[in-house]
């Protein structure tokens, strides 16, 4: 059958999960969500003054320029140029060790005068014959971090406007959101990242060149580097923290900018969590009485001390890239596989409960479980149908269940899909195609499908606000806690699944 073509299972997506995973460790702080986002960045040529740099300091040229005008004594000298004495002779000094200027006796005179060498002749005539030029450099300008930034190898990941929207994410605004000014770029930053381009290119400049100053912006243009947002809120109390991982990494310094910007709170990013809050969502479902019963406490020490291992994971991987030695390596390594361990068996004692909180990176991963383990049905609610989830590789995985006789539910729809694209439409009619091919298969468009679910057989459900579908979901949305409750109970399991029966045969 023709699918959409696609990757078997995103990459990127794997990317983004363990790279949450590897931060959820901050200490009193839960991981609530996470999303793919572009921080501004503008692309800026401006026109700059320079020249060829001068074979000596200007002080030294301006020394040599008053002898050859026929000043001859130190005070002469420093009264015409307006140097202190003590300056002039450091200067002098300098001349006189590189043979630029030398003490002579006229004729006819018992006096010995300053005079230019041949060696000094010629170094004026090359410093006056050096003037300025114009010209245009092309440079990033950080818009979070308000200054020039040198980007490498991660400049060619930079995305216009158009290509942000295309791939579905979040854009983070610039504070402030004026493009930079002339006045908002220094000199040294402009200077520092020509020699680092030069540098990452291998292609020294052919003539050493000062940059005197910069004269003017000529061209201002729109970029966003993609970045991964992680979203921590308070255990306690109501404070967020967002943080950015840059290729895999976390940017202390985009975090503390956007700290600074008060981002938070100009994004509302705080008021959208507790409007989505997942434990109200699954009180709704589930049922408080249900909700109640869950053991908090012990899932949170658990997970704490989940948190506190993968701290050391992250730790000794950095120790790993640094060590020089096999041995060392390989007892680093080692107790990189005993923090795994450790990690498995704790995930052993969360899986042990009734039901339980469900981190944010965790859907994917039972979804892939359901897809290929189920053996009698499964049952998926999410609002949107979209390409970037309901690939090849879920499409082939549905068949493979609908072949082996397992009932397949889904429910999908919430109100008008005006984000719907091309590749999405395809992903669609894929699952439609499967809906007309299998008895066993029920595809419904419910309308209303705020709450997310996922049922597989009587081993497990979620009640979740992560999009099964779609993982990205709605670009011009805000972050949003994502969390979800996993529920092991088969009785709960089998009311929920009844519960949603109702509304497929409604």
């Amino acid at each position: 059958m023709n699918v959409p073509e696609s990757d078997l299972i995103s990459p990127e997506q794997c990317d983004q999960e363990q790279i949450a995973r590897r931060y959820d460790n901050r200490t009193g702080f839960d991981l609530v969500s996470y999303k793919e986002v572009g921080l501004p960045v503008y692309k800026i040529t401006v026109q700059a003054l320079t020249q060829i740099r001068k074979p000596i300091p200007p002080i030294e040229e301006y020394v040599l320029k008053a002898i050859h005008a026929g000043l001859f004594s130190e005070q002469d000298i420093a009264g015409f140029l307006g140097l202190e004495l003590s300056i002039l002779r450091e200067a002098m000094i300098e001349l006189r060790l590189n043979e630029n200027i030398d003490l002579i006796a006229p004729e006819d005179s018992a006096m010995q005068v300053w005079k230019l060498t041949k060696k000094g002749e010629r170094t004026l005539k090359e410093a006056q014959i050096i003037v300025p030029e114009e010209r245009s450099f092309t440079i990033n300008f950080d818009g979070l971090l308000r200054y020039v930034r040198w980007y490498g190898r991660l400049e060619t990941n930079l995305l216009r406007p158009r290509d942000l929207r295309q791939q579905g994410m979040m854009k983070i605004p610039a504070f402030p959101a004026k493009p930079p000014e002339l006045s908002d770029i220094k000199l040294t930053d402009v200077d520092r990242i020509i020699s680092q381009a030069e540098k990452e290119r291998k292609k020294p400049r052919s003539r050493e060149r000062d940059l005197l100053g910069l004269k003017a912006i000529e061209r201002k243009e729109r970029f966003f580097q993609p970045a991964l947002a992680l979203i921590y809120k308070a255990k306690d109390r109501d404070e967020v923290q967002i943080a950015f991982a840059i290729d895999g990494r976390l940017s202390s310094e985009h975090e503390q900018a956007f700290a600074r910007a008060n981002g938070v709170k100009k994004l509302r990013i705080l008021e959208n969590l507790k409007d989505s809050e997942f434990k109200k969502l699954a009180e709704d479902i589930l049922g408080r009485e249900f909700v109640a019963q869950a053991p908090l406490a012990e899932v949170e020490d658990i997970k704490d001390k989940v948190a506190s291992v993968r701290a050391t994971i992250e730790t000794t991987r950095q120790t790993i890239e640094r060590t020089q030695t096999d041995h060392e390596k390989k007892e680093l390594e080692q107790q990189l596989q005993a923090a795994n361990q450790e990690i498995e068996k704790l995930q052993a004692q969360l899986n042990a409960f009734p039901s339980r909180w469900l981190g944010v990176y965790e859907h994917r991963p039972l979804l892939e479980q359901a897809l290929r383990d189920s053996q009698e049905r499964l049952l998926i609610i999410s609002p949107w149908i979209r390409a970037n989830a309901t690939n090849k590789w879920l499409i082939q995985q549905l068949e493979e269940l609908l072949k082996r006789g397992v009932n397949v539910f889904i429910g999908y729809g919430l109100g008008e899909d005006d984000n719907q694209k091309t590749r999405d439409k395809k992903a669609e009619k894929a699952i439609e195609k499967l809906n007309q091919q299998y008895d066993n298969f029920c595809l419904k468009r419910l309308g209303d499908t705020h709450a997310k679910i996922l049922i597989s057989d009587s081993k497990f459900a979620v009640v979740t606000s992560f999009n099964w579908l779609s993982f990205k979901g709605d670009p011009k949305r805000t972050f949003r806690d994502e969390r979800g409750t996993l529920v092991f109970d088969s009785q709960k399991i089998k009311e929920l699944f009844d519960k949603e029966m109702k509304r497929f045969s409604a």
